[in-house]
Parts: structure tokens; C-alpha cells; sequence
């Protein structure tokens, strides 16, 4: 909690000087002469005092549980000023995330407010399911709407309307084993990309000097979480020049010489060279038996906690065709319920600039008062300034977002599916890349 308490302090003096010793109390007059409150929330009385109704709140999110617990922290702040306002947080598991707020919403049984990612966005705002919060998040000046990047918006718009505000657009990147790379005598990763040395080829040779399957030790992970298969080929498709859709969207084009020898290369970490964990496996890299990790950088929240070995951050490295970065995206919607007043009020009180630079300790922050401050680089011991700067906000620019679709759910399903075969060995790559190319074209039409 003094953590927490603490960042809230620095951030609320860092908006006091940025509004030019204007109070951010929540005490401001509005205009109509009465006490105005801080991010949008409300106090405890209606027009002539009347106590307002107990609401209770739902909010998704599919963090792990240091996450959960700095949001628990947030809702107390917030219960604060909001006292008629309860906040529940329900985790849900990524893989399982937007098939089950799919069910809740058509069951009517959906969490009022929660985590969208960037592939889950195309689909609820197709069906109709998010609650335009323009007007609440744009006329209210104290919000300081203007202080998001604009950019990082254009996935949530529609006409003038606004269906979410993002508060983490993270670069994958590579968390590795400082104390492995030592023992092998290996340059480090972030040494290689100081030297413009960080490619695909010192990789492989890092995984492969590293690797020790007889003692459990592999060179490198792709992937937390084998569904997620997006996270892990993504960056080799696109360093590789594939792509997994064409441009306009409407066809699979991972099925090429590219798409081959990126979807090959996967294979043969885990079934010729032996670098990688077979599927399945969920060794860790917290476990130190990993050399390098690819991941976003919520990953932090489980890393900080690492005791046994050194570890640090550096950017993917170079392929044939550029870093082939994707950004993470994740931002907070309020969905179709019964209490969209209260779920706005809460959505602007944790996107609030006090609030993301409580959150950037995990997620990379859309404001820009907080993304350029000591706040977010200097939130931990580690990983460093100095690295968080390389390995994150030198990256952002020249990143990529994953395609959507409205369909994706069904493509995700699909996709995973047929990686069966490469991970059962049953078919080759190509056959494979076939298989994908005919079945997911069914699903975009």
C-alpha cells in the first residue's frame, strides 16, 4: 500500500505543476459553483444532497495477481470519493478471455467495465456491445483528454464516437538471463544491439550455446501461454516479410516462402535444435532455466520478484526484414450493463494521470505526461532506465499492431488448432501453412 500511496503522491505534484499550480484535489469549483471531483468520479450526493444508490461494479481484467492487487489498491482510492460505488475485479484468463465476455454479454451476465485487446476491439465494436464514452472523457477538462496520445485511440474510434482509452501499448520484447549468458560468456543481448550486432543469427547462437535439455535448460521461450500462439510467431513473420493477413484484410498470406521459413524456424527450435520447451511445457523463465524470454512488458510484474539470478530487457532482435516488433495493445472499455454512469466515472478515475502512473509500474502508459516522466522509467530498480528506454520507448515507433478481424475469435481457434500438427509432428510447415490458408479464408469472408 505505501507503494501505491506513494506513486499517487508524485503523480498528484507532477499534475499540480503541469496545470500551473492548479489543484487536482478534487475540490475544484465547476461551473456551475458546485465541488467538482477528480477524474470524473462522483461524490456520495446527488442535486440536494441525496444520498446516491449502492452500485456494484464488475471489472475484467486477465492480469496476474501482482496486477490485481495494485488494482484492488486503485479501487480503494477510488472508493474514496465514491463511497456508493463497489468495484469487483474478475480475472479471466487470457486464452479464455474474449470467448467467455462473448457468452456474458449475450447471456446479459457481462462485466461492467474491462481489459480489451487489440485483436478482441473489431469484434464488440461490430456487435454493438461498447458504450461511446466521447462525451464523458472529452468535455470534462480536469480529465485532460488531450494529454493521451492520439494515435493510440484510432483503434477505439468510430465517426466522432469513442468506445475505450488504452493504458498499455507495450513492444514485445526479450527478458533474458543476465547470469546465463555470464556463465557461457556470451555478449548480452542488449551489448549486441549497443554494437548493431542484436540480429536473428546471434539469437539462435545464444539459445544454442545456452540450451542443456538433459538439465532442463533451454536457450530460449517463445511463449507464456501456448494458445497465444499470436505472441510468439508474429514477430517471426513479420522479420521474416510475411504477414499473416494481406493488406485490405480479407485473406491469410502467411502461405509463402517468407511464412515457410518463419513458421520453420519455430519448428526446429523445439523439435531439431532443441532450444525450445516442447508444447506444453510450462517452464518459466522466473524458474532461471530459461535463457531468454519473449514477452510484453507486463511481464515486469513477475520478474521483479526474480531473487536467484540477474536478468534484463532488450529489444527483438533484427531479422531479414527489420525487428518485425508487434505492440501490445490493451485498453479499458464499459460495456453494455446496467450502470454505464458509474463504470465511465470508474473507467476515468483509472485512466486518469495520478492513476496510469500507479499502472505503469506494469503497462506501458498512453498519457504522455507519464510515458516522458521519471515515473514510468524510474518505477522499479529494475529493470533500468537505461533499458526500458532501448528495449521499450526506442522501439514503439517502428512497431506494429496485430491484425484484427471481426471474426478473429474463430481465426485464433483455427490457428491454434493446426499448430497441432506441427506440434504433434504430424504434418510438415508446409502442409500446414496449407491447411491454414484454405480454412482461415473461409473464416474472413
Amino acid at each position: 500500500m505505501k507503494k501505491i500511496t506513494t506513486l499517487l503522491l508524485i503523480m498528484l505534484l507532477i499534475a499540480t505543476v503541469l496545470a500551473g499550480c492548479a489543484s487536482n484535489t478534487g475540490n475544484h469549483p465547476a461551473k456551475d459553483g458546485t465541488q467538482g471531483n477528480k477524474g470524473g468520479t462522483h461524490s456520495d450526493e446527488g442535486s440536494g444532497g441525496a444520498a446516491k444508490k449502492q452500485v456494484k461494479l464488475q471489472f475484467s481484467i486477465w492480469g496476474n495477481d501482482a496486477q490485481k492487487a495494485m488494482y484492488e489498491e486503485l479501487v480503494a482510492e477510488f472508493k474514496k470519493t465514491n463511497p456508493h460505488i463497489d468495484v469487483e475485479i474478475m480475472t479471466i484468463p487470457f486464452a479464455d478471455y474474449q470467448q467467455k465476455l462473448s457468452i456474458m454479454l449475450a447471456s446479459k451476465t457481462a462485466p461492467d467495465i474491462g481489459w480489451l485487446a487489440e485483436r478482441m476491439i473489431p469484434q464488440f465494436l461490430e456487435s454493438g456491445q461498447l458504450v461511446d464514452i466521447a462525451a464523458s472523457v472529452k468535455e470534462d477538462n480536469e480529465y485532460d483528454f488531450a494529454d493521451i496520445y492520439p494515435s493510440t485511440l484510432d483503434i477505439f474510434s468510430k465517426g466522432d464516437s469513442l468506445y475505450g482509452i488504452p493504458f498499455s501499448t507495450p513492444p514485445m520484447l526479450v527478458y533474458y538471463n543476465k547470469s546465463l549468458f555470464a556463465e557461457k560468456g556470451l555478449k548480452t543481448p542488449t551489448e549486441l544491439y549497443k554494437e548493431d550486432k542484436w540480429t536473428y543469427d546471434e539469437f539462435l547462437n545464444a539459445a544454442q550455446t545456452i540450451a542443456d535439455p538433459n538439465s532442463g535448460v533451454y536457450g530460449v521461450k517463445l511463449v507464456g501461454d501456448w494458445k497465444n500462439w499470436s505472441d510468439a510467431l508474429l514477430p517471426l513473420v513479420w522479420s521474416h516479410g510475411a504477414d499473416l493477413f494481406d493488406a485490405d484484410g480479407t485473406a491469410f498470406a502467411m502461405n509463402t516462402a517468407e511464412g515457410q521459413a518463419a513458421l520453420q524456424l519455430y519448428n526446429d527450435l523445439m523439435f531439431k535444435d532443441k532450444t525450445h520447451p516442447k508444447p506444453g511445457d510450462e517452464i518459466t523463465f522466473d524458474t532461471g532455466k530459461i535463457g531468454m524470454y519473449t514477452g510484453r512488458y507486463s511481464y515486469v510484474s513477475k520478474a521483479r520478484a526474480i531473487t536467484d539470478f540477474e536478468w534484463d530487457i532488450a529489444p527483438m532482435p533484427e531479422g531479414t526484414h527489420g525487428k518485425g516488433t508487434s505492440l501490445g495493445y490493451a485498453g479499458y472499455s464499459v460495456f453494455e450493463t446496467e450502470h454505464p454512469e458509474e463504470a465511465s466515472a470508474f473507467l476515468k478515475f483509472i485512466t486518469n494521470a495520478t492513476s496510469m502512473g500507479v499502472t505503469s509500474q506494469y503497462f506501458v502508459p498512453s498519457r504522455k505526461s507519464v510515458l516522458e516522466s521519471d515515473v514510468f522509467l524510474k518505477a522499479a530498480p529494475q529493470p533500468s532506465a537505461e533499458s526500458i528506454q532501448l528495449a521499450v520507448l526506442d522501439q514503439m515507433n517502428d512497431a506494429r499492431i496485430a491484425p484484427g478481424h471481426k471474426n478473429w475469435q474463430q481465426i485464433d481457434v483455427k490457428i491454434q488448432t493446426l499448430l497441432d500438427y506441427i506440434y504433434t509432428q504430424s504434418e510438415s510447415v508446409e502442409e500446414v501453412l496449407s491447411k491454414m490458408e484454405a480454412e482461415v479464408n473461409s473464416l474472413m469472408k
